[in-house]
């Protein structure tokens, strides 16, 4: 895609050396016919041929392939010769004069200006483009359907059998709601919908009913596309002659994209089929590590849950135990200071949550204790610091014991004056950081 837009004097080149006339699009009606090359672009300049092993561009006077726009992506195919050469189509875009860019790479022989070529596109390729474009159109009914005539179209993709839609909503869209939609664009695909295309004069398709983009520019005249008695839009783009050859529908995601507005996408066609074996292949591993059959893996993983949760209420007593026998070695071990209990413990290479709990305990029990537990991890010291209700009267208050140690051992920290915890990085300053602490409580004791 090196080439594309107005990258080089080569496209002004094109444009002014061909004449206004777009390129004649033959593709709604077949999937290959014949046209004659007007232009070749090689390394972003003309040039009057294209050889062997070369990517370019090549410009027909009428071609069956899509050009991107509308959010549906390009086709795909080949251009050939009769003497057998080969140019494999990549992807098609659309220039500023409407001429119909095939970008590519000629895989045999050579082309040359005036040649005529048989364009043949990717015909798988462009029906299941067609599958995702048509579903696109139901999509939106269904969303308007379900959510309210609000519901704008904010943005899309087309791509093969998959689709992204942006749609103007204001709240989060409730797994009900998504089951609903895919619902309803899965009935319309099984009631096998004729699918017609009608030109017509742009008032006259207001006046039936036919949606447009809005903000988008249109023509005196515009084509809209009806999808039976459920949708009716105005679009450009390449669909399914009835709705029945979408197949299936199925809604993979939806989100937020920006205030106001919502992304959905999708797959259809053959990529549901994908979806839907990949979901039971992973259906079949998840059962093999639940050691139960496909039918009964829910069942047992319920079971599973159950069980997994029983043991973490039993280890989570077992813990607690553990840190109240902890909490009572503490205030046995605890320095007596006029009264007050002081607890200066290294508790080892525990959790956040394990020093909560313990510090919890120890100013639950003793209304005169203050406490400095501190936990060491690799590198990293955490300090918790917790004072009675008796401690905190006396003025010793845990936030500021937990600043006083954390400045000293390079970190910072604070809290309430009954419980507070911040962190340290100088492990080798920890006894004196300890100390500091314990002078400040003798000084607030008037020791």
């Amino acid at each position: 895609r090196a080439a594309r837009g107005d990258m080089s004097e080569a496209w002004k080149s094109l444009e002014l050396g061909l004449d206004n006339t777009p390129t004649s699009f033959t593709g709604y009606t077949a999937m290959q016919d014949t046209g004659r090359i007007l232009a070749i672009v090689e390394d972003g300049e003309l040039s009057s041929l294209l050889g062997e092993g070369k990517e370019g561009i090549i410009v027909l006077d009428r071609t069956p392939f899509y050009a991107e726009k509308g959010g549906q992506v390009g086709d795909k195919g080949v251009l050939l010769l009769a003497d057998g050469s080969r140019f494999e189509v990549t992807d098609t875009q659309l220039s500023k004069g409407d001429k119909v860019l095939h970008h590519g790479v000629c895989r045999s022989g050579a082309f040359r200006v005036d040649d005529t070529v048989s364009a043949e596109l990717d015909e798988n390729n462009r029906r299941a483009i067609m599958r995702a474009h048509s579903a696109t159109h139901l999509l939106q009914a269904a969303l308007r359907e379900v959510l309210g005539d609000h519901v704008q179209q904010a943005g899309s993709l087309v791509t093969p059998d998959l689709l992204r839609f942006d749609f103007t909503h204001y709240t989060a869209i409730t797994p009900e709601e998504l089951q609903r939609i895919e619902d309803l664009v899965n009935e319309q695909i099984l009631r096998d919908l004729p699918v017609t295309v009608r030109e017509m004069p742009i008032d006259e398709a207001r006046k039936e009913g036919a949606m447009a983009l809005f903000g988008e520019k249109y023509g005196s005249v515009v084509r809209v596309v009806t999808m039976g008695d459920y949708s009716k839009e105005f679009c450009g783009g390449t669909h399914v002659t009835n709705t029945g050859k979408i197949g299936s529908f199925h809604l993979v995601s939806e989100a937020s994209i920006a205030s106001g507005v919502r992304r959905v996408e999708a797959v259809t066609g053959k990529k549901v089929l994908e979806a839907l074996a990949e979901a039971e292949k992973r259906g079949h591993i998840a059962a093999e590590e639940l050691k139960t059959t496909p039918g009964e893996r829910v069942n047992k993983a319920r079971s599973v849950m159950a069980e997994l949760k029983e043991s973490a209420r039993t280890v989570e007593k077992l813990q607690a135990k553990l840190i109240s026998g902890e909490v009572e070695r503490f205030i046995r071990e605890a320095k007596d200071l006029n009264g007050l209990k002081l607890v200066r413990q290294n508790v080892g290479a525990v959790s956040a949550e394990w020093l909560r709990s313990a510090g919890d305990q120890l100013r639950d029990r003793e209304e005169n204790i203050a406490a400095i537990l501190h936990a060491v991890n690799g590198e990293k010291i955490t300090f918790l610091a917790v004072c009675g209700k008796k401690a905190v009267e006396a003025g010793v208050k845990a936030g500021d014991l937990v600043k006083l140690v954390t400045r000293i051992t390079g970190g910072s920290g604070g809290g309430k004056p009954d419980s507070a915890m911040g962190g340290g990085k100088e492990t080798g300053k920890i006894e004196e950081a300890l100390a500091a602490a314990e002078k400040a409580i003798r000084e607030k004791l008037g020791m």
